[in-house]
Order: structure tokens, then sequence, then C-alpha cells
């Protein structure tokens, strides 16, 4: 007669703890949509800014304008998410801090920022600014670096307060306050069209610049930004008992502690951008309708990349959190809620472009011989990025998971060996000797995604047993 209570309750038991691990993963899932969206739309503002001084540059002052400045540009994109990937090395040392309301740690992590950005400003500042005479030995064309000069110096001086707006950014993030920064992001957007028209155009006492006005644009809307942050910093330190108090003395460990996390961030980061650019360069040398089939594709790329990225950062913080409390249960279901977010705006992303191809690329090309050739290949570029999309996205939930533990060389690892080992050889491979041009680069970039996806997915799971 004991047994059919005993069934009863277990019966209950199990309804109870399966509708209290339900409600977990949707409070998961609410906490990373939460903190990837306003992360999201930070990277696509701060696209639009970079595409509004293009679209400035190019319309002000012509195209050989705009291919000097694209020179310093890639180069200042290159340095800035190198320095941007080292400086998140505070983010899960932050993110501990903040769980645990420890303001005086919290203090000690700032001033280790602090000491991270004063040494990467002193290896990066000099490497922007001395670029026109290293550029050289690459065999640039001359003028395009003559006349890039002034807008490759203002970017290097642009770095300095940059710097200071990436470790807010990254701390803001880490608190989980990411849309503070969105706010200032879009204050500046309009501050930087009308920072570029005044400083290229010349209007009343200001000088006209020309295409380095960009570059003077650039520096004052980063000053401004770093200005605003601090403002709300302090006010928020006034504001919250837990914030951080007091003056920390220079910390050189927790210093090496966000190096040894993040170097390897660093590094990844420009390695993923890296095959890109080096795709972009390669198929430079191959026909124009396949130089204008890979820009098309690429700039869808950059929009949409903005999704993956987020949800990378977004797993790295709530990952940071479970491990900083000790919360296994939680991490646990962080993984599979993060990986199924990743796998369900991929796949969405993945079917939008494959039904949309085709008529997105007859949009921007003409019906002439080379344009209707471009388009070909655009259709088959852009069902390769949607493939791409569709493999990176729990790619990146695994890194940031991965992240979030502290465990950044073996994502490193894997970039390097899927992209440059692997993903780069075979479109080259394919380029060359199968004669698929820049289908079988993209066929390459795919390959390379598949590839560090697998092996990210790999140890993040091996990391669960």
């Amino acid at each position: 007669m004991s047994i059919a209570p005993s069934r009863t309750l277990s019966a209950s038991t199990f309804i109870a703890a399966s509708g209290s691990g339900r409600r977990l993963h949707l409070a998961e899932a609410h906490a990373l949509l939460r903190l990837a969206t306003p992360i999201a739309l930070i990277s696509m503002v701060n696209m639009g800014m970079s595409v509004t001084d293009t679209m400035m540059v190019s319309a002000l002052f012509g195209t050989d304008a705009l291919a000097a400045v694209a020179v310093g540009s890639d180069l200042y994109s290159i340095v800035f998410y190198l320095c941007a990937g080292v400086l998140a090395g505070i983010a899960p040392f932050y993110t501990a801090a903040v769980a645990k309301a420890d303001g005086p740690e919290r203090a000690r992590l700032e001033r280790a920022g602090w000491m991270t950005a004063g040494l990467l400003a002193l290896f990066a500042v000099p490497l922007i600014w001395l670029a026109p005479a290293w550029l050289e030995a690459f065999r640039i064309e001359q003028s395009l670096l003559t006349d890039g000069q002034g807008y490759t110096r203002a970017m290097a001086l642009t770095l300095v307060p940059m710097l200071g707006v990436i470790l807010y950014r990254t701390i803001l993030t880490a608190a989980e306050k990411p849309k503070v920064f969105l706010k200032v992001t879009l204050a500046m957007l309009p501050l930087n069209a009308i920072a570029n028209y005044l400083f290229m155009t010349g209007v009343g006492p200001v000088p006209e610049l020309g295409s380095t006005g960009a570059g003077v644009s650039s520096l004052i809307v980063a000053m401004a930004s770093l200005a605003v942050l601090v403002v709300v910093a302090r006010r928020s330190a006034r504001g919250s008992a837990s914030a951080p108090r007091g003056k920390a003395a220079p910390d050189w460990r927790a210093m090496a502690d966000v190096l040894r996390v993040g170097i390897p961030i660093g590094i990844a980061t420009v390695a993923e951008l890296g095959i890109f650019l080096g795709a972009t360069l390669y198929a430079a040398t191959l026909g124009a309708a396949d130089v204008a089939a890979h820009t098309l594709a690429l700039r869808l790329a950059g929009v949409l990349y903005a999704v993956p990225v987020a949800l990378l950062q977004a797993s790295m913080v709530r990952m940071a959190r479970a491990e900083s409390l000790g919360d296994a249960r939680t991490g646990g279901v962080l993984v599979t809620t993060s990986l199924t977010l990743s796998a369900i705006f991929g796949t969405a992303i993945f079917l939008m472009l494959a039904a949309g191809a085709e008529p997105f690329a007859m949009a921007f090309f003409d019906d002439s011989a080379a344009g209707v050739t471009a388009m070909r290949l655009a259709v088959v570029l852009v069902i390769l990025l949607g493939l791409i999309e569709f493999m990176v996205g729990p790619g990146s939930a695994a890194a940031g998971l991965l992240r979030g533990r502290k465990d950044t060389r073996a994502p490193m690892i894997y970039v390097l060996v899927g992209h440059w080992a692997i993903g780069a050889p075979l479109g080259i491979y394919l380029c060359e000797a199968q004669g698929s041009g820049v289908i079988g680069i993209w066929i390459g970039l795919a390959a390379g995604t598949l590839v560090t996806t697998f092996l990210s997915l790999a140890r993040l799971l091996a990391s669960r047993n």
C-alpha cells in the first residue's frame, strides 16, 4: 500500500523539477537576449559611423581620397580589434567582482584596466602613426600613403581616448549594463556626421582639412564619448554601495591576469578579422566581377556578424557570473540555452539569406554583361555567407562560454587552425587549381568556420564531463 503514494510523490517531484528547469532556461534566455541586444545594436551603430565616413569622403573628395583613407582605416581597425580583445580579458574578473558586490576588487580591476590600456597605447599609437613609412615594404602605392598620412595620424591619436572607451564598454558589459554605452554611442552618431562636414570642408574659423578631417572628427567623437562615460561612471559610483571606492594602488598581478586572458582573445579576434581582410586582398587579384560580388557579400557579413558577436559577449558574461558564484546548475543551463539561441538565430539568418540572395544581388547590379556575372556570383556568395552564419553562431557561443571560464588559449588556437591552417589553403587551392575563383575563397572561409566551430564545441562539451 505504501508504493502508490511513493510513486505519486516521485511523479510530483519530477514534474516540479521539470517546471523549475524550464523556468531556469527561460530566465537565462531572457538574460542573454537582454544583454546581447544592445551589444548588437552598438556594433551596428559603430558600423553606421564607419559607413558615414566612407560615404562622405567619397562624395566630397572622390575615389582616390577614399582609397587613401581606406589604407589607414583598415590598419586602425586591425589594431583597434587587437586592443579591444586584450582589454576584454578584464570581463570575466570584473563580472565576478560585480556578482559578489566586491567594490575594492572592482577598483583594483579598473586600475589594472587603465594600466593595460596605457601599455597598449605605448605599442599601438606609434604603430599607426608611423604606418605611412613601414607600409612601403608591402608595396602599397606611394601616393595612397602620402595622401592618407594626415588621416592615419589623426586615427593614431584617436586610439588614445578610444582605449578608455573600450575599457568602459568592457566594464559596462561585464556589469550587464550595455544600454548605458548604447545611449552614448547613439548620441555620438550625429556628432560624427556634423564634425566630418565641418573639418572636411571648413566652416567659418574651422580649417578645411579634406579627408584628414574624417580622422580629426573621429578624434573629437572619441574624446567626447570618453568624457561622457567618465561622468556617468562617477555618478554611478556615488549612487552605488558596491561601486569601486577609494584609490587603488597599481596592481601588476591584476594586469598580468588581464593580459593572460586577454591576449589570446585579441589574437583570435585579429585572426578571424584578418582572414576576411586577406580574402579581400586576394579577391582584388581576380576579375572585376569577383571583386564586386565579394565586396557585396563582405559588407553584408559585417552587418550580420553583430549577432554572433553579441551572443558571444553575453554568454561570456553570464558564464563568468555563474562560475564566480559556484552555480554549476546555472552554468549547465546556460550552455544549453546559449547554444540553442545561437542555432535559432543562425538558422533564421541562413533561411533569410537563402531566400533573399537573388533579389538582394539583383538590386545592387545592373543588367550589363559584367553586372549579370557579378550578380550570379553574388547569389552564390550570399548563400555561402548564410551557411557561415549558421555555423559561426554555435562556435561563437561556445567561445564565449569558454572565455567566461577564463579558457581563452584553446579558442585562439582553434581560430588559427580552422581559418589559417585549413580554410585559407583550401580556398586558395579551389581558386587556383580548380578555377573556382572567388567562390572557392568563400568555400574556404566556410570550411574554416566549420572546423573552428567543431573544435570549440568539442572543448566546451568535454569540459562539462
